[in-house]
């Protein structure tokens, strides 16, 4: 589960794709004819079984389809490659129907035999996102074909229906062209060599090209739904925002989807560039680990939370690009509280912090990650804790860094941010509210596991509302476990992140609006 946590997946990534209308000048439709966005983060799959970072999961995306589908700010499922579904009296049997008369890029049909082994694969593969196929007891013997155009899958348990259909959703459940991907298998790897190289799927569009930093990808000149407005997409790598915000000024790239407050400042003024912003589910945090003193004392932790001074943070250090939220569940998403408990109040905070024990205040180190914005939100939760005595030693790191300490859970306060895998609250219950054991037996190993907190009855809560079919009664649960967690957690959450980008004016048609949802990566129309 730590891998999860620590790769910024965004797993809410399937893009609609949508049609706009035939331009009226060749000159203006030359332009059009290709898209190159700049990414921070590299690509490191182009295997959708592999795939769990934010550009290959966004690039995956484009080069297939899944079962079912979610569009814009619904968290409930769209038929997609399957035109229907129904659930067995159990709760656990689930039969799908596929469309008729589809095909794969290559020509061959999309049937069931495509779909038992794409899901087989994914789970025998076990690479980083199988975990959300798995999750739910699937194995190779519980996806069966009845027929051409039909399948079923057997679950461990009747599980809450938003919960497996929203894992469907995600890029580790799409479908592939068994025929071509067995014809490149080598030495058992199910093809995985030849995926990093070409595409073999159905959606809006086909690989071209793969290059060191840099991926070419050409419009399905026979996708089913509405036809891509541009021809060609580019993704390439460009690792600092200061020259995403260089490159797409000078016209190196039509897309800069990784900015700063200051860079989108200075962008804004200019005629040719468009900038936009839309809301994220990511929610930036940061974790105290309780086997540390003196975070093992609640009255030391909510201190902690009464000293941040929440409001300077998101207007003076994020410039507006964030909203204030203390709530696990950002706005949106089931289980969502408006509860904000923890206001600036520095003398309540040196009261709890003396009422613990410690009146001459305490040392305590931050890790956080060595870029904007985290070493700026870093010297600001410096500053407010100072002034209740507390002495903040910042020790910036990388992202292996970020990770060493999480597996080794040493560290003490640990700043970080989480987006979802998926459109279900259950994501964001599994990695921030359960913990049930410290030991390696722990259910899962989830955020709190790794800051040494447990508690069990709010593990059975978030095992409970998994289950929950009825949505109003889910949602009720999740708000328990966002107040049980933000009143006795090891979590203080600051704000949900908003995505600043921008693109060049002549361009701006061939991207749609991002949704809450889908704000990992461009949603190309």
């Amino acid at each position: 589960m730590w891998k999860k946590s620590l790769v910024f997946s965004g797993s809410i990534v399937g893009f609609a794709l949508v049609l706009i209308g035939l331009v009226a000048f060749q000159a203006r439709a030359a332009e059009k004819e290709t898209l190159i966005i700049g990414m921070q983060d590299p690509l490191a799959s182009l295997d959708p079984a592999k795939a769990y970072d934010v550009t290959s999961l966004g690039v995956t995306s484009q080069l297939y389809d899944t079962l079912v589908r979610f569009d814009e700010d619904s968290a409930h499922a769209k038929p997609s490659l399957a035109e229907s579904w129904e659930i067995g009296v159990d709760g656990k049997t689930w039969t799908f129907h596929l469309r008729k008369d589809m095909t794969f890029v290559s020509g061959n049909p999309i049937n069931a035999d495509a779909v038992v082994y794409s899901l087989t694969r994914a789970i025998e593969l076990n690479k980083d996102p199988a975990w959300l196929l798995t999750q739910f007891g699937l194995n190779k013997d519980s996806i069966q074909k009845v027929d051409d155009l039909t399948i079923t899958f057997t679950l461990d348990r009747s599980y809450a229906p938003t919960l497996f259909l929203s894992c469907l959703g995600f890029n580790v459940a799409s479908i592939l062209d068994a025929v071509a991907v067995k014809a490149h298998e080598q030495q058992g790897d199910w093809g995985s060599a030849w995926l990093e190289e070409h595409s073999a799927g159905s959606g809006a569009f086909i690989l071209e090209k793969r290059e060191e930093g840099r991926v070419a990808l050409q419009a399905n000149p026979a996708y089913r739904g509405d036809k891509p407005a541009t021809k060609n997409i580019v993704v390439t790598h460009v690792a600092e925002p200061i020259e995403q915000a260089i490159q797409i000024e000078k016209g190196g790239i039509d897309v800069a989807w990784d900015l700063q407050p200051d860079q989108i400042r200075r962008l804004e003024t200019l005629p040719d560039i468009q900038v936009f912003e839309t809301p994220t589910f990511t929610t930036i945090h940061f974790v105290m680990n309780v086997a540390f003193e003196p975070l093992t004392k609640p009255e030391v932790r909510n201190a902690i939370r009464y000293a941040i001074d929440y409001d300077g943070l998101v207007d003076l250090v994020l410039q507006g690009a964030a909203v204030k939220t203390q709530s696990i569940f950002p706005k949106g998403m089931s289980g969502y509280i408006p509860d904000m408990p923890y206001e600036y109040n520095p003398e309540k905070a040196k009261q709890l912090l003396n009422s613990a024990g410690y009146p001459d205040g305490v040392d305590i180190e931050l890790l956080c990650l060595d870029y904007a914005p985290w070493v700026d939100i870093a010297a600001k939760i410096k500053s407010d804790l100072k002034n209740i005595g507390i002495r903040v030693k910042i020790k910036q790191t990388d992202i292996s860094g970020m990770v060493d300490a999480y597996v080794s859970r040493n560290f003490q306060l640990h700043l970080w941010q989480w987006q979802p895998d998926y459109v279900d609250p259950d994501s964001n219950a599994k990695a921030l509210a359960h913990s049930d054991k410290l030991g390696d037996d722990a259910t899962i190993k989830s955020v709190l596991w790794f800051s040494h907190y447990v508690n069990a009855e709010i593990a059975r809560l978030v095992e409970d509302a998994s289950l929950e079919s009825d949505e109003s009664k889910r949602d009720m649960m999740y708000q328990e476990i966002a107040r049980k967690i933000q009143i006795d957690g090891p979590f203080a959450v600051l704000c949900v992140s908003k995505k600043p980008y921008a693109i060049r004016f002549e361009k701006q048609d061939l991207l749609g609006i991002p949704s809450v949802l889908r704000s990992n990566f461009p949603p190309i129309r």
